[in-house]
C-alpha cells in the first residue's frame, strides 16, 4: 500500500488508487529533508544555513509558521529531536495538502488540469534543480 514523493501521489490517484499508507514523510525527515511543491529540499545541507525562510512559503504548518530553514538545520546538526519533529509535521501536512487539492480538483473537475500542473511544478531533489542550473550555464 506504500507510495512515495507527493508527485508519485496525484500520479497514482490518477491510476485510480484511492488508499494509501507511506512512511517517507517522516523516513526522509529523520535524515534532514523535507517536501515542497516543488520537491524535496536537504534542511539539514549547508545551503539552508543563512536560510531564514520557512521550509516552504505559504505552508500552513506549525512548522512553517515557526521555524526557519536555518534554525531547523541548526537542530538537526545538534541532534535536536525538535527538528526532525518539525520536518515530519511539515512534510505530513505537505501530503495532507496535496490530498485536499486533489479531491477538491476531482470534484470540480479540474484533475488533469491540476495533475499536469503539479508535474511541471515539481523537481524531484534538489540535485535535479542544480544539474539544469549547470546545464543551462554551458
Amino acid at each position: 500500500m506504500g507510495l512515495g514523493t507527493p508527485a508519485q501521489l496525484v500520479e497514482l490517484v490518477a491510476r485510480g488508487v484511492d488508499m494509501f499508507d507511506c512512511v517517507l514523510p517522516t523516513r526522509v525527515a529523520r535524515n534532514g529533508t523535507a517536501f515542497t511543491r516543488k520537491g524535496s529540499i536537504s534542511v539539514k545541507a549547508g545551503a539552508c544555513k543563512a536560510d531564514f525562510r520557512p521550509i516552504e512559503e505559504n505552508c500552513d504548518c506549525f512548522a512553517c509558521r515557526h521555524f526557519t530553514r536555518a534554525y531547523l538545520r541548526h537542530l538537526l546538526n545538534v541532534g535536536e529531536i525538535l527538528g526532525l519533529r518539525m520536518l515530519s509535521i511539515h512534510n505530513t501536512r505537505m501530503y495532507l495538502k496535496v490530498m485536499e487539492e486533489i479531491r477538491a480538483a476531482i470534484g470540480n473537475g479540474t484533475f488533469a488540469e491540476y495533475r499536469r500542473d503539479f508535474a511541471a511544478n515539481y523537481i524531484p531533489t534538489q540535485k535535479v534543480l542544480l544539474a539544469r542550473a549547470a546545464v543551462a550555464e554551458r
